[in-house]
């Protein structure tokens, strides 16, 4: 009886351990990147050289940084990026002293500074592709003949979280 009331704590103890683990997981997943790098969204930066740097995929996010009160970041389209045009904005961010933007689906993105800084440079261009599917998980190889469990060689964090609830769930 004493048995089963301790799987019961360790599997109550192991819930939030693999609760936080899943969520780091996730968040370590996200690619971020910092428009401009150390420059930020400021003008006289090259974001056509800065860009070309980075390769752009679905579910990452942009991030600028900018000088709280002198700056935005308009998404717009083509011509009215060409044009450095704020009349027709897809997404238009002015508050704080940084935006988020996610990449939510393949394709071309673009964002000016309709404060007139546009025509200075703060203006960026990017293509975010089809995040590459993840490489197969390897096969399992069977245990060693020094008696080793046979997982202990490589496990993938899906693998392991359904392990681990389920084990969880069992107890």
């Amino acid at each position: 009886m004493e048995t089963l009331g301790m799987h019961r704590r360790l599997a109550l103890g192991a819930s939030p351990a693999i609760l936080l683990l899943w969520i780091l997981a996730v968040t370590v997943s996200a690619t971020k990147h910092d428009v401009g790098g150390k420059k930020g969204w400021a003008p006289d930066v090259n974001y056509t050289e800065w860009a070309s740097h980075e390769r752009f995929f679905v579910d990452e996010w942009l991030v600028f940084y900018y000088q709280k009160g002198m700056y935005d970041v308009v998404q717009v389209n083509a011509t009215d990026f060409d044009r450095c045009s704020a009349e027709n904005p897809i997404t238009k961010w002015n508050r704080g002293h940084s935006y988020a933007f996610h990449l939510e689906k393949p394709g071309h993105y673009y964002f000016i500074c309709s404060n007139g800084y546009c025509y200075h440079g703060m203006k960026l261009s990017i293509v975010a592709e089809e995040a590459t599917p993840p490489a197969p998980a390897p096969e399992l190889s069977p245990a060693s003949s020094s008696g080793s469990f046979p997982f202990t060689q490589s496990l993938s964090l899906p693998v392991f979280f359904t392990i681990a609830t389920t084990l969880a769930g069992i107890f």
